[in-house]
């Protein structure tokens, strides 16, 4: 009668490992999916996240461009000048220091200067150009066209400076703004992703306790088929044996 008892038990618990085996199949198969699901999620966001910071650097870059650009025509706009280029320069009767008697002078040697440094021409022009820088009535004026090369300078340098500076609070404040702005978009794809995340995860934790739970009862199940079939094994090799 025991022995039936035992064999019955046996029986009952075949089943129910295997079913307990096929339910943990399952839910490992949904736990495949379900990671799928959270990984696909989290991929999509962290492809959002990376168009954030492409766009929030072609912002700075865009910026950095404009203030190069801008650079390098202040560069042109304020170049500094020299004695020598005031006296030259004409620019229509604006530039009082010009001289008309140093610029043909001045043009006239470098003129001759393309027949060589040793020709007549060469130092006829020179001498006439030397004797004018000896007058005291030029020296004067080159002196004065020094003085206010210096001060056109002076002031050349200030204002590139102060543009500068602008330029450099200007691009600090916009890659700030960036900053900020790239910071209270991530935080907003962060909140969306959770909020997307959440229902996933909830369903994967449910899912994690019914695989530890289905797990446990497998485990006691199938301990207790082995300890049933030791057990049957132990009184068939007890059982008589007719004929021996």
């Amino acid at each position: 009668m025991a022995y039936l008892l035992l064999l019955h038990q046996k029986m009952s618990l075949k089943r129910k490992v295997n079913k307990l085996t096929l339910a943990q199949t399952s839910i490992g198969t949904r736990k495949d999916r379900i990671t799928k699901r959270i990984e696909s999620v989290q991929k999509s966001y962290a492809r959002k996240q990376s168009k954030l910071q492409a766009q929030a650097k072609q912002m700075t870059s865009f910026t950095n461009s404009i203030m190069n650009q801008q650079m390098m025509a202040m560069q042109q706009a304020y170049q500094s000048v020299d004695a020598n280029t005031l006296l030259l320069t004409y620019a229509d009767g604006k530039n009082t220091y010009y001289n008309k008697d140093y610029a043909e002078k001045y043009n006239a040697l470098v003129e001759a200067q393309k027949q060589g440094t040793d020709s007549k021409a060469y130092k006829e022009a020179s001498d006439k150009l030397n004797e004018l820088r000896e007058d005291t009535k030029f020296q004067k004026a080159y002196q004065q066209a020094q003085e206010q090369a210096m001060a056109y300078n002076n002031n050349v340098a200030f204002q590139k400076q102060m543009q500068q500076q602008f330029m450099n609070t200007f691009t600090t404040n916009v890659s700030d703004q960036v900053s900020i702005w790239l910071e209270c978009q991530t935080q907003a794809l962060e909140d969306e992703e959770q909020l997307a995340l959440a229902p996933l995860n909830e369903e994967d934790t449910l899912i994690d306790i019914e695989q530890a739970s289905n797990e446990a009862q497998l485990s006691y199940a199938q301990s207790r088929l082995e300890s049933i079939e030791s057990a049957l094994e132990s009184r068939a090799q007890e059982a008589p044996k007719f004929g021996a």
